[in-house]
């Protein structure tokens, strides 16, 4: 039996973005979660590939992945916009540090910082992307579009977030339950 990726719950997905004082990190991390990237996708974005202006953004999947254009959350653009505000021109990478673009050991440490800062435990940077789809599942959209929305091309790998929205499928399943346009039988 697999065992269920670790995530991160809304509350503690609020505590650690409060937790995060740095523009840069702001917009690291909420790129992060809210495509759920991988590390490595994630220091790949270059300022070309983002887009304000029409509210777009080119994201290069690893791992065999469907990468591509897609809809750049209005979430995601607000702390977006000022990163880019008070970014020094550094290259064509987005998220720079001292020595070009940031290294993945740096971003996974800064991870842990900002998530003890949160009083979050047992995760890693891995969690926000599990975070992402778990997320996407309980707020209705279907497994398909979670697949699509990691870049899975094999939807196998995307059915394990499934297992971990039980308890919401069975709330579903109760309100539809009482919905008027189910036929009860007598």
């Amino acid at each position: 039996m697999r065992t269920l990726p670790k995530y991160l719950t809304q509350d503690e997905l609020t505590r650690f973005f409060k937790a995060i004082t740095s523009p840069r990190d702001r917009a690291l991390f909420g790129l992060i979660y809210h495509y759920g990237l991988r590390v490595d996708e994630a220091t790949a974005i270059t300022v070309y590939d983002v887009d304000l202006k029409n509210h777009r953004i080119r994201i290069r999947r690893l791992k065999n992945g469907v990468g591509g254009e897609r809809p750049l959350w209005r979430h995601t653009a607000k702390p977006l916009r000022a990163y880019l505000r008070v970014r020094k021109d550094a290259g064509a990478y987005l998220f720079t540090g001292r020595e070009g673009p940031l290294k993945k050991r740096m971003v996974q440490t800064l991870f842990h910082t900002y998530a003890a800062k949160a009083g979050i435990t047992g995760r890693s940077i891995h969690s926000l992307r599990h975070s992402i789809a778990v997320h996407l599942l309980e707020a209705g959209r279907g497994i398909e579009y979670v697949a699509d929305h990691l870049g899975h091309t094999n939807i196998q790998n995307t059915k394990v977030y499934a297992q971990i929205t039980n308890p919401y499928r069975e709330q579903v399943f109760r309100d539809l339950e009482q919905h008027p346009k189910i036929v009860r039988l007598s």
